[in-house]
């Protein structure tokens, strides 16, 4: 079974960039960023040899889970 994922994480700004946008596009904002923080506090728990990873804290770390738990998983983050 092969799974391929590709996650564009270009969208997140810092709050003072976000002063002159809209409601929308401030809340779309802060969910990328809680989003980012929920994935890096995943991979310091996976780097930690933590007993307990926090996958359910967003969407987008429930739908990489697989690319951090499988034995086979390859994952490479591009910046």
């Amino acid at each position: 079974k092969a799974k391929l994922s590709l996650v564009d994480l270009a969208g997140s700004e810092r709050g003072s960039d976000t002063k002159s946008h809209n409601r929308q596009r401030r809340t779309e904002s802060s969910d990328i960023n809680t989003s980012l923080l929920a994935l890096k506090e995943c991979i310091r728990a996976i780097d930690g040899d933590s007993r307990h990873v926090p996958y359910r804290q967003s969407k987008l770390t429930l739908i990489l889970k697989d690319s951090f738990t499988s034995n086979y998983a390859r994952t490479a983050m591009i910046a």
